[in-house]
């Protein structure tokens, strides 16, 4: 497969070379002119793309039919070409269609939270930069860059409401937000409400387990009864200050409380021996009862001050607490109960030196992380887990033009300091970044782009706790876990045209020395699943996304589709594993209505020992807009009512096991959006903020 991937590659570029020469007559300015959208000069209307290719992504620049028509910046970011991401408009997520990575969301620089998003009226969207390559500037575990960047004034005031809600469940979001601007200040508040209540799902899960003396029993674990409730309220107070020379200073105050009230699964455990002569099966049934609750305050304090026209510095730092209570029991063969009291402390601070020269862009920074994290667990888990971590990441990046080719280098340097008990260590990494860009003439653009970074674990599988899952199987951390690298190549030809744009996108993916799932099984039979550090995880995939415009303004199409293969290679085990993706959606906007289509073929995988299938869906939405008002109505699976949400295999030797989930919740669930937005006086001019962290959400806790 390696093999044929290179010879791909090898003829696309021989074809691009080839393309090059014959268009080498073009003019420059041609060549050279970035794309724009239609302009009205002196009665001469000039029309070009609204895509603009870049080493690291892509420029897209919003029709006026998507921002009147979007009820909220989800719905317009899901009308966006943007290959490799997945936006559900409906759920209000961003995720990367292949799961390997993070998405950051900001809005003029600032990294976003659900209230800014909310907050955000689409007609105030200028364009949005797009980015798959982000290089050593914004931090590990990030794939995807998206920034909003957005059109202000200076004086006036905004209200708002963003509400969506189910109407065939009980589950939505609501948010009521408003901005004042004073001259140089602004004031902002917003609260936010979202709950759900669902009953409606249902698991089925069949685990044959392998014994010690080679006999095979199966258990069935199917769910007869589940209740998933949950409901958060979020309230943020900033206050900014911008001066005509657009110097910033940026203060907000955010808190979180989330409760989870007892959330109770009752399943039917049915037992049976595949040993001659073993009893008929037995079945009883267990109950899984759960109940959680946080608390979390965050503060974000920002400073943005220019040097003259073309030197910067940007400043940042946000602290974050977490208070957390947790309860879990579980009482399959035998009752087992846990509690979690947990706090977590954190202070994420950055600095960013920024030169813009004439022949390139240099850039510099600092990263210092301070995370402290105390969890008790008491019943039958008797642990407590306290750990410091600090880290610090220092980085530099230049980028400029030659020629027809653009470039960006960066490296950075990340030491990263554990503490748990006994358990002691640093990791020091070097970071590279490499982004090459080809204009080959003012259609085809070819880019490659190199990256090496860190892995990191999740916090709660270093922990050293261990936690019972069911009467078989255990969870286990592994404090000795440590940092493998990641290494990334990626190939891409993109094809713009004021009504056509396509992207080409080969990846390559090696992670040695990866933490891996684990699963041993002890002399009494019980199945223990840890991570250790084992040989390689790699990745290969192929894929293709186009958006046609086929009337401007009226009608849009998007469609993508994929080929990956996957690579495990654990100390005792080898799995490599092919899959297919695709999906398609379509806009259409007549007068005041707008009408959306959506089909997501879903995600296969296989990770380890786990071969997971995120399943297809299919989403229909009508909108219509009346003054200040948007409405719309959609409908999720809409041709069936329980519809299979996941599907996960385990192939070890021990352990085979699959879980499928179905849902009713989510089968013809239909769900309306309501928003408003009103505004007096003139709004608050633009603010171009570089960077910005979003408070810390990882408890450290392990379930």
């Amino acid at each position: 497969m390696m093999r044929e991937m290179i010879t791909l590659l090898a003829c696309l570029l021989s074809v691009m070379t080839l393309r090059a020469q014959d268009v080498k007559t073009e003019s420059k300015q041609t060549e050279e002119a970035p794309a724009a959208p239609a302009r009205d000069l002196k009665g001469v209307v000039v029309k070009a793309s609204h895509i603009i290719d870049k080493p690291d992504g892509k420029i897209i620049l919003p029709s006026a039919a998507q921002t009147e028509h979007s009820a909220n910046v989800y719905q317009l970011l899901s009308m966006m070409p943007m290959p490799g991401l997945r936006v559900n408009a409906i759920a209000r997520t961003v995720s990367p269609v292949v799961p390997d990575g993070g998405v950051q969301i900001r809005i003029d620089g600032i990294i976003a939270s659900a209230n800014d998003l909310a907050a955000l009226d689409p007609k105030r969207v200028k364009r949005i930069e797009y980015i798959d390559n982000p290089g050593v500037r914004y931090g590990d575990g990030v794939k995807y860059v998206v920034i909003i960047r957005t059109r202000c004034d200076r004086q006036g005031y905004d209200l708002g409401l963003d509400a969506t809600n189910a109407l065939t469940d009980l589950q939505g979001s609501n948010t009521v937000y408003g901005n004042y601007n004073m001259g140089d200040s602004q004031l902002k508040l917003s609260y936010n409400f979202g709950y759900q209540d669902l009953k409606y799902a249902r698991e089925k899960q069949i685990a044959d387990y392998t014994l010690c003396d080679n006999t095979v029993e199966r258990v069935t674990r199917d769910d007869v009864e589940r209740r998933d409730r949950s409901h958060g309220h979020n309230i943020q107070f900033t206050y900014n200050l911008t001066d005509t020379l657009d110097n910033v200073f940026q203060a907000s105050l955010c808190t979180t409380l989330s409760r989870s009230p007892r959330q109770q699964n009752v399943k039917l455990i049915t037992t049976q021996s595949f040993q001659p002569g073993a009893p008929a099966p037995v079945s009883q049934t267990a109950t899984q009862v759960s109940k959680a609750r946080s608390a979390s305050p965050s503060l974000d304090l920002y400073l943005y001050r220019k040097f003259g026209s073309h030197q910067s510095l940007t400043a940042n730092a946000t602290t974050t607490y977490i208070s957390s209570d947790n309860y879990s029991s579980y009482d399959e063969l035998t009752p087992y109960a846990y509690w979690v009291d947990g706090s977590t402390w954190s202070l994420w601070s950055e600095a960013i030196y920024a030169n813009r020269l004439r022949p390139f862009t240099l850039s510099a920074g600092a990263n210092y992380q301070q995370k402290y994290v105390d969890n008790t667990y008491t019943g039958d888990v008797e642990s407590e887990n306290k750990t410091i971590t600090s880290q610090i990441y220092l980085f530099s990046q230049m980028s400029g033009k030659l020629w027809h080719l653009s470039y960006t280098a960066g490296l950075g340097y990340n030491n990263l300091h554990y503490r748990q008990a006994a358990h002691n260590y640093d990791f020091h990494f070097f970071r590279p970044t490499f982004v090459l860009s080809w204009k080959i003439d003012k259609h085809f653009t070819f880019g490659y782009a190199f990256e090496a970074s860190q892995w990191i674990s999740r916090v709660a599988m270093v922990s050293d706790t261990r936690i019972r899952q069911n009467a078989r199987e255990w969870k286990v951390g592994n404090p000795d876990l440590h940092q493998p690298k990641l290494l990334e190549h990626t190939w891409k030809l993109s094809y713009s045209a004021p009504a056509f744009h396509n992207s080409l996108k080969a990846y390559y993916r090696r992670n040695p020395h990866c933490n891996m799932a684990l699963y041993t099984r002890t002399a009494d039979d019980l199945f223990l699943y840890t991570q250790t550090n084992q040989r390689a995880i790699n990745l290969i995939y192929l894929t293709d996304a186009a958006q046609w415009t086929v009337v401007r303004d009226r009608f849009i199409i998007n469609a993508n589709a994929g080929i990956f293969r996957c690579f495990n290679y654990g100390d005792l085990y080898k799995h490599h594993y092919t899959s297919y993706t695709g999906g398609l959606d379509a806009q259409l906007f007549l007068g005041p209505w707008s009408f959306m289509g959506s089909f997501d073929g879903g995600w296969r995988w296989l990770e380890g020992e786990t071969k997971g299938n995120n399943d297809a869906s299919l989403s229909l939405m009508a909108g219509y807009k009346y003054k200040d008002w948007n409405f719309s109505l959609s409908c999720q699976n809409p041709f069936c009512s329980n519809p299979r949400m996941y599907k996960s295999e385990l192939i070890n030797r021990y352990l085979h096991k699959t879980d499928q989930l179905h849902s009713r919740n989510y089968g013809q669930m239909v769900s309306l959006t309501v928003s408003c937005h009103l505004s007096g006086g003139k709004r608050y001019r633009e603010v171009s903020r570089k960077v910005d962290h979003k408070a810390d959400t990882d408890t450290g806790i392990i379930r």
